[in-house]
């Protein structure tokens, strides 16, 4: 069928800069970054910050852009002090430095992934003690009324990730190693909204087991949603067919700025995806921008479904979460009304 293409359309992950040994120097990639949202006729995007990445710049790049991108926050300024050595990362002090931001109306939500401590020499973690510190930033959410973004899924390929081995072992983040721990946070915030991040597809080739789990919390939960933007299209018909999923669940994100190659594994299912190569150099820069737009609205372009449900899923859902406004022409809303269940506007 071709390029996806919706009425009012958000990438609900965004990366806009490319830190520099966790900062405080950054690459900033914006240009590039709406050169390709304009080419793919994307509206809005929401902008995520990670290890090392500034929660300044995102909000800078706001003011700049106002109809084109909102910001989330989180503790990069914790990660990339104990990172480099210089005060041991602790809950107390992240859920401070996410409250510092929220606090100024300039980030509508928290994101991407829970704050956690990175450290090379850090314990093994219990998962009462992993609640507890989750626990801190959902409180976070439910103070400020605004959506979190909960990391799951784990990557393969050529990541230089400094402690990605443990990570893959479940010994640092628990949550981000599996995905059913989000049942016991989702049921204790049921008024929080959850996107869980990936939808369990990050750059993680053809492996499916976190995919699966992902749908078992959505389909559990009103206040839990799942992000799409690394679906091939067969990941959207069992989800699209869940009486408790439907579109209305699905957000269209595809964490454009993040070095996502995709594979190609001709008469196989998936025939293309996300992954990287371990024998690439990944200390040099890239010297192109990985158009994960276009393969993605390909991907979801093979789906054959109601105009009105597509639009949800490219920013109808985003939206509403993210409390964006969209046009109101002729009196008449963009999107079709669903039954989400609770209500997001208090």
């Amino acid at each position: 069928m071709g390029l996806a293409k919706g009425i009012f359309m958000i990438d609900s992950q965004t990366i806009a800069q490319s830190p520099i040994n966790h900062g405080p120097e950054i690459i900033d990639n914006s240009e590039m970054l709406l050169y390709h949202m304009d080419r793919y006729g994307v509206d809005m995007g929401i902008l995520k910050v990670s290890i090392g990445y500034s929660n300044e710049f995102n909000a800078k790049l706001v003011e700049k852009h106002p109809n084109r991108f909102i910001a989330l926050c989180n503790d990069s300024q914790t990660q990339g002090k104990a990172l480099k050595g210089e005060k041991a990362w602790n809950i107390k002090d992240a859920a401070k430095e996410i409250e510092s931001y929220l606090s100024t109306g300039l980030y509508k939500g928290i994101g991407e992934g829970m704050a956690r401590d990175r450290t090379e020499k850090m314990k093994l973690i219990s998962w009462d003690e992993r609640l507890d510190q989750i626990c801190h930033v959902m409180e976070l959410a439910r103070k400020y009324k605004v959506p979190v973004n909960y990391h799951v899924g784990l990557p393969v390929g050529g990541f230089s990730h400094r402690n990605l081995a443990r990570s893959r072992a479940h010994d640092d983040a628990c949550d981000n190693g599996n995905p059913l721990l989000c049942h016991e946070i989702a049921a204790m915030y049921p008024d929080v909204p959850i996107v869980m991040s990936h939808g369990g597809i990050e750059a993680s080739a053809y492996f499916m087991q976190d995919y699966d789990r992902c749908l078992n919390v959505a389909g559990s939960h009103k206040n839990v949603f799942l992000e799409t933007g690394q679906w091939w299209a067969e990941l959207y018909e069992k989800p699209l067919l869940d009486v408790n999923i439907g579109a209305k669940k699905l957000v269209w994100g595809c964490a454009w700025g993040a070095p996502l190659n995709q594979q190609w594994m001709p008469g196989q299912i998936p025939t293309t995806y996300t992954c990287n190569n371990i024998y690439e150099d990944r200390s040099k820069q890239r010297p192109y921008q990985t158009n994960i737009y276009g393969w993605s609205l390909r991907e979801i372009g093979r789906l054959n479904i109601p105009q009105q449900d597509l639009d949800l899923i490219l920013g109808g859902n985003a939206a509403w979460i993210y409390k964006i406004d969209t046009p109101v022409l002729s009196g008449k809303q963009l999107f079709k009304d669903v039954n989400r269940g609770f209500d997001n506007s208090k």
